[in-house]
């Protein structure tokens, strides 16, 4: 998958999207509360890259436990403003990728703008059938064109299923990312939503920057949620 852009002519828009893991097995351990705050920290930076833009960075969100549902559509980000999520629940996944595929062919099916980024947030295993969620979002125009990046909370989470979101990305390269701890949370939303954004709109090589490292300075027992 290379990094591209839609469209020849006049402003265009990044669409940045979170899809995020708000089942019950979220609220432990402060993975919702780190969530909720990386996202709100970031905020100002995303600001910063949506200066450089020709037009601007709309933040979609939609949250998956039993069922899916938006938090947040087409906002832009001079305008946005973070809602915590509620934990409750199983993990439909596959309603989540359902339900954005849906608005894909729906509101932006006409949408000119650069490669979108898509941040999948997860801490467990799906318990619906994701994979037929997948292949509708992947079917979209955006779904296809877009950056998947994908983020696992704790070392619980279906690596494979995460791989299979981003799929063959960059020659295959593009690996899921493991979030061990908070500080590993916090950093990988930061990169994803911020650095890998830069990549959308400035791309070079076909390439996006390496992830920033875990802190190997934190107490080892403390590594894993």
């Amino acid at each position: 998958m290379s990094v591209e852009r839609d469209g020849k002519m006049g402003a265009r828009d990044l669409h940045l999207f979170f899809l995020i893991d708000a089942s019950d097995s979220m609220s432990y351990g402060g993975k919702a509360e780190t969530l909720n705050n990386a996202i709100r920290e970031s905020i100002p930076h995303i600001r910063e890259i949506a200066r450089d833009t020709e037009g601007t960075i709309k933040v979609h969100a939609l949250s998956f436990s039993t069922g899916a549902k938006w938090i947040a559509r087409n906002v832009d980000i001079r305008d946005f403003t973070w809602e915590n999520i509620v934990t409750k629940g199983v993990t439909d996944m596959g309603r989540g990728f359902e339900l954005l595929a849906e608005k894909l062919e729906g509101d932006l099916q006409g949408a000119r703008g650069y490669q979108p980024v898509m941040i999948l947030l997860s801490d467990g295993l799906p318990t619906d059938d994701y994979e037929k969620g997948l292949k509708k979002l992947k079917a979209t125009k955006w779904g296809s064109k877009a950056i998947r990046i994908s983020i696992a909370i704790g070392s619980e989470t279906d690596m494979d299923v995460l791989q299979d979101f981003i799929g063959d990305a960059f020659r295959g390269e593009l690996k899921p990312l493991l979030a061990k701890n908070a500080s590993d949370l916090k950093n990988y939303i930061r990169w994803a939503s911020t650095t890998v954004s830069t990549a959308s709109i400035n791309p070079v090589k076909n390439t996006i920057p390496l992830p920033p490292t875990s802190d190997n300075a934190i107490n080892p027992e403390e590594l894993d949620w």
